[in-house]
């Protein structure tokens, strides 16, 4: 019978135990090696291949340390060498060239060589290191974030304070991200324009803040479309960027940004800058902690921001409450809830003849203005407390002055809340009303006295009362339509371009425009004190004193004149005046009205000018000439040097020989014309041409040819002497377009003061004329002849009216200034009201005939703009028409557009005059004595291209004018 074998003593045979061992390294992941001392491989398990994807064969092919990482092999040598067990971590080369971490356990045997147990830690690795990367994360938010409110807490509210964290912060988050540039950008309030504040660049990198400062933001509208639906934009190639981001991959390219990624800075939902990294020297992936990181830092920056601000503003606003609380001159103090005393201003300061120590923190009752009764301190106490509850207390009190006499008061008790409606504080007011208490207790004896005598005489004025009242409705609108009319003018004065003034004949001025004092660098109050003398230049006194007399004497209604005024800062200044005498109906001046246009510019440019050609003709006079002798066939026989330099060519190639410089053919004929005009009796000729020389530049050259003939008459040499006219002929060219722009300024100054002059002083005079007439003789005139009058005054301040707003809507429209607002609107019901307003102010003279073809209910139009076109196009048809005849409008939607035709049958347009319809100032020359300014078209031209549209006239003389004006549906503002 076989003996039993437990299984300890089967294991404990060799071969057993070698077969145990081999299958257990077979099936275990962890790594087993055994060393020779050499650092070759012994046997080797199959977790190896798993693990780094050597075959056993291979591995052992080397040294295991040619396979470690180079900067863990000095210290893997280091360990196994050691004579002692050690655990310790090291990268190993895989076979797809990647590095595996790996952690041993290595112990010495006592056969020389090394046994030692290993594993895989690569993914432990990978994890520590995000971990730490996520800690390096989290700690640099909190420090960065402890920054800015630590500014907050220690109460630093100076903007180096925020510059200097900002600084710091944008410093951190290019160590962090590891890119080349960070940046802030804030945009203007409109957000039109936008400027780089801070910056950090690593070592090496160029600084862009100062190019990117003002820059316009809609050059980028891609990315600008991103930022203010508060986007981020990540960019880690510009490849990336799509065609319509191209101003931004443009951009890239300018600050040599190979990629970016940028988050908005907002407060709540409004955008107020932007917060960038670039990555200069290298492409770089943009992680989500980078993104984070931006996003986070910006919303940080922009609280930092919003409390700077607010701070900013809190300041600003306890100045300005501290100013006015101390200059009023009410006596002013404010009360806690109890009535105790915390701030008096300088006003009962002064009249209670007291300092802060005896005022405040005590209770203002007792204060010792107030301890003239114990009643009045009652009173006072009692209004403390109904005021702390929201009510608002005001009544009349004695009080004791310092000098024991008593003081009326009126006296008010506020209160004072928070914004969320909270009563804060109390403020307590009081005016010394003492006087005119007094006053009242003197009026109520007087007016005792004399209800009685007025009584026994009203019965008497009653009936005097009553027509007196009707005149007095008549005059009360008189004066509104002349208060009315002085609004209008007051604007133009105001608001005009050029400087304007209104003086008596003392010479002191009554009234001046901004634009007048502004040109002469005084204030206004300055310049009313100073007479027309106290600023003209001495040399120009003699000149205007006597056109100034001729005006007085009536000899002449207005004058023009340049002069120079001396400016505040005895600096001259060139103008252009022109003065309106403004007469009363005697003829007599009563006033001057002057038009000041500074033309300092005009003269320097002038004088730039005549400089200019005298330096240029100095440089054609001293110019070496251009001397050269020539026979009848044309060849050389002398040149000079100056004629050699400027052709270009040597002496030699041209004496004896034939050289005909290069001329245009337009100018050719004309040379070889004044060739054929010498002759024995006239054997010089001077002439102009140009020239092409060798380098294909055009010169103008000046000739003077002379012939010579012998004793028989014939033609023996010519010479000619020439020399270059280029600079003398630009001259000319600027002088002429410098005249043409002064005739153009003269001739649009000269309609100016026309319109001014004549158009102004018509309805000036016939009001003047009225109301005159109604002053004098206002018991004379029957009721109809005052309705008469008031009707002329009436039409002539509309007539004003319509003129200034003209003026001022043409003004508007030439500086720039004028606005355009689109704006939904119903354009078929726009365009009747307008048609239904006019035919009531016509009454039956005209019928006005609306038709609309199309969709035109829901349009964008600027409303205001339209209203100019229509009024303006319409009034000109029935004031150029015939009674009785009709004027059409006709609308038509189709299409993106709106056509309007304004149809007349009037007296048409000369052919001649249609081109210059649209200027200011022009009129048709067929008018006659139709009234009208010639602005009116002017503004509706403005008013269409303002729209992107088109206006077009047809017109026949004696039959009619149609003016068709497209404009599209859905104008956009600019």
């Amino acid at each position: 019978m076989n003996s039993f074998q437990t299984p300890s003593e089967s294991m404990d045979q060799p071969a057993n135990r070698e077969f145990t061992q081999t299958l257990f390294l077979s099936v275990s992941d962890d790594l087993f090696g055994i060393w020779h001392k050499q650092g070759y491989w012994q046997p080797l398990n199959p977790a190896w291949e798993k693990v780094l994807g050597w075959t056993e064969e291979e591995l052992r092919s080397h040294a295991s340390w040619e396979l470690i990482h180079p900067d863990d092999r000095d210290s893997t040598i280091a360990h196994f060498t050691s004579a002692e067990a050690v655990e310790y971590e090291y990268r190993m080369r895989h076979h797809d060239g990647s590095y595996r971490w790996l952690a041993w356990k290595l112990i010495p045997g006592d056969d020389g060589r090394l046994y030692g147990v290993g594993q895989d830690i690569t993914e432990t690795k990978h994890t520590e290191a995000k971990l730490q990367e996520r800690i390096e994360f989290e700690q640099l938010i909190t420090s960065l974030s402890d920054q800015f409110i630590q500014l907050s807490s220690d109460g630093i509210d100076e903007a180096d304070g925020i510059d200097e964290a900002i600084q710091h912060t944008l410093e951190k988050i290019g160590e962090f991200c590891e890119c080349d540039r960070t940046y802030m950008a804030l945009f203007s309030e409109d957000a039109a324009t936008a400027s780089i504040i801070q910056e950090w660049v690593a070592p090496g990198v160029s600084s862009i803040q100062p190019q990117w400062h003002d820059f316009p933001t809609a050059s980028y509208p891609w990315g600008m479309a991103k930022l203010r639906n508060l986007e981020a934009i990540q960019i880690s190639h510009r490849s990336d960027l799509p065609p319509e981001a191209n101003s931004l991959k443009q951009a890239m390219e300018l600050t040599g940004a190979k990629s970016v990624t940028i988050v908005p800075i907002a407060q709540g939902n409004h955008l107020i800058g932007y917060l960038g990294c670039s990555a200069v020297n290298a492409e770089k992936t943009w992680s989500d902690d980078n993104l984070s990181l931006l996003q986070i830092i910006g919303g940080i920056f922009a609280n930092a921001l919003s409390r700077q601000q607010a701070k900013f503003q809190l300041r600003e606003s306890e100045r300005r409450f501290r100013a006015v609380f101390n200059q009023t001159f009410q006596l002013s103090s404010l009360l806690t809830l109890e009535g105790d005393v915390i701030a008096d201003n300088q006003t009962a300061m002064d009249f209670c003849q007291l300092d802060s120590s005896q005022v405040l923190g005590y209770p203002f009752w007792q204060l010792k203005c107030w301890t003239i009764s114990a009643e009045t301190q009652q009173q006072l106490k009692t209004a403390i407390a109904e005021t702390a509850t929201g009510k608002t207390i005001r009544y009349e009190a004695d009080i004791l002055a310092p000098d024991q006499s008593v003081i009326t008061i009126d006296f008010s008790l506020k209160p004072l809340r928070k914004e969320n409606g909270e009563i804060e504080l109390l403020i307590a007011e009081g005016r010394d009303i003492s006087d005119r208490k007094q006053a009242e207790a003197k009026l109520q004896a007087a007016m005792e006295d004399l209800e009685q005598r007025v009584e026994e005489r009203t019965h008497e004025l009653k009936q005097a009362n009553e027509q007196l009242q009707a005149e007095i409705l008549q005059h009360q609108q008189t004066e509104a339509e002349l208060r009315n009319s002085e609004q209008q003018f007051r604007r133009v004065f105001d608001e005009a371009p050029i400087g304007m003034t209104l003086a008596d004949l003392t010479d002191r001025y009554i009234r001046v425009n901004r634009a007048f004092y502004s040109m002469l660098g005084y204030t206004q109050s300055e310049v009313m004190a100073l007479s027309f003398q106290d600023i003209t230049h001495s040399d120009e006194l003699t000149l205007e004193i006597p056109y100034m007399q001729q005006l007085i004497r009536g000899e002449i209604d207005s004058f023009q004149l340049e002069k120079r005024y001396i400016k505040k800062n005895n600096d001259l200044v060139w103008v252009n005046l022109t003065l309106i005498a403004l007469r009363d109906k005697r003829g007599d001046v009563l006033y001057t009205l002057a038009m000041i246009e500074d033309i300092t510019e005009r003269k320097q440019a002038m004088e730039a000018l005549r400089q200019s050609e005298a330096r240029y003709r100095a440089i054609v006079e001293d110019q070496t000439e251009l001397i050269c002798r020539f026979k009848a066939d044309g060849t050389f026989t002398f040149v000079n040097d100056a004629y050699c330099h400027y052709f270009n060519q040597p002496r030699s190639e041209l004496i004896g020989y034939r050289f005909k410089p290069q001329i245009p053919d337009i100018d050719q004929e004309f040379v070889n014309q004044q060739f054929k005009t010498l002759s024995v009796e006239q054997p010089i000729v001077t002439y102009e041409h140009r020239v092409i020389l060798p380098d294909n530049k055009i010169r103008w050259q000046q000739w003077t040819e002379r012939v010579m003939f012998d004793n028989q008459g014939n033609i023996v040499e010519f010479q000619g002497v020439g020399r270059d006219i280029t600079p003398l002929k630009k001259a000319e060219a600027e002088i002429i377009k410098a005249l043409e722009k002064e005739r153009e300024l003269s001739e649009l100054r000269s309609s100016f003061v026309s319109l001014v002059s004549h158009e102004f002083r018509t309805p000036l005079t016939a009001i003047l004329s009225s109301s005159e007439l109604l002053e004098r003789y206002s018991k004379k005139l029957t009721d109809e002849k005052k309705k008469a009058h008031y009707q002329r005054i009436q039409i002539a301040v509309s007539r004003m009216k319509q003129l200034l707003d003209d003026v001022l809507t043409i003004g508007k429209a030439e500086a720039g200034k004028l606005t355009f607002k689109p704006a939904s609107m119903d354009l078929i019901g726009f365009c009747q009201d307008i048609v239904d307003t006019r035919q009531m102010s016509i009454s039956q003279q005209h019928s006005i005939k609306f038709v609309s073809h199309g969709d035109c209910r829901n349009v964008q139009m600027d409303e205001k703009l339209l209203q100019h076109i229509l009024n303006n196009l319409i009034s000109n048809a029935i004031k150029h028409s015939p009674q009785g005849s009709e004027v059409k409008v006709e609308l038509t939607c189709e299409g993106e557009s709106a056509i309007f035709h304004i149809q007349d049958q009037g007296i048409g347009i000369p052919p001649e005059d249609i081109k210059k319809l649209f200027s200011s100032f022009q009129r048709a020359s067929n008018v006659g004595t139709i009234q009208g300014t010639g602005l009116g078209l002017a503004i509706v031209k403005k008013s269409v291209d303002l729209h992107g549209g088109l206006i077009t006239i047809e017109s026949e003389v004696g039959k009619g004018t149609t003016f068709t004006i497209i404009l599209p549906l859905q104008s956009m503002a600019e």
